[in-house]
Order: structure tokens, then sequence, then C-alpha cells
């Protein structure tokens, strides 16, 4: 059994959907990805995302921090994002990070 699950292009998709399944009952707390999860995937129980991309562009942070930020009662979610000091990673994640702070909310049922 796995406490962390790595979610990669190597699984096939009935292993991926059931990771997902466990994910949602609570059985797994942490999925991982690089880049399988980012479209299509609906887990509006995750309340946290620690996003490692720096070169990313805003669709893809968007469809990423997403994840977590769909709206639920009582829910309180946090995003991180590592970035190397000393590229342009930094300046690139303020700018995204000011793109989504003047976003409108999603309506509750809406993919952001």
């Amino acid at each position: 059994q796995h406490l962390v699950m790595p979610i990669t292009c190597d699984i096939g998709k009935r292993e991926r959907a059931t990771a997902l399944d466990r994910f949602r009952r609570g059985e797994l707390r942490t999925l991982v990805s690089a880049r399988v999860l980012n479209e299509g995937i609906d887990v509006p129980d995750a309340e946290v995302a620690i996003v490692v991309a720096g070169l990313m562009g805003q669709r893809e942070h968007v469809q990423r921090v997403g994840r977590v930020l769909r709206p639920a009662a009582g829910k309180r979610a946090l995003v991180y994002e590592l970035v190397a000091a000393g590229t342009s990673e930094p300046s690139r994640a303020r700018t995204r990070r000011a793109s989504l702070a003047t976003r409108p909310a999603p309506h509750p049922h809406q993919r952001p």
C-alpha cells in the first residue's frame, strides 16, 4: 500500500482511476504527479497543492492550483509554489499569483 501515490504516464488508466478513488475516500492522503493530473481530474476534497514547475504557463498553473481551490463548505486550501532563487522563476510565480488574485471566483460547479 502506498502512503504517497505517484501518478505517472507509466501507470494505466485503471490504476490511475483506482488511486483517485482511494484519494477521494481518504485511503490515500497524498498524490504526486508531474503533469498527468494537469487536466480533467476533479478532486474537490484536496486541500493542499505543492507546485514544483517554474516554466509552466498561466493556463497550466490555473489548472494545477484549481485542484485545491475548488469551493467546498468549511474548506481552507493552501497552495505552495516552490521556485529556485537566482532564476526567472520567482518573478514568473509573482506574475501568476497576481493574475490568480484578479480572476473571479469560480461557481461551485464550474472548473476554474
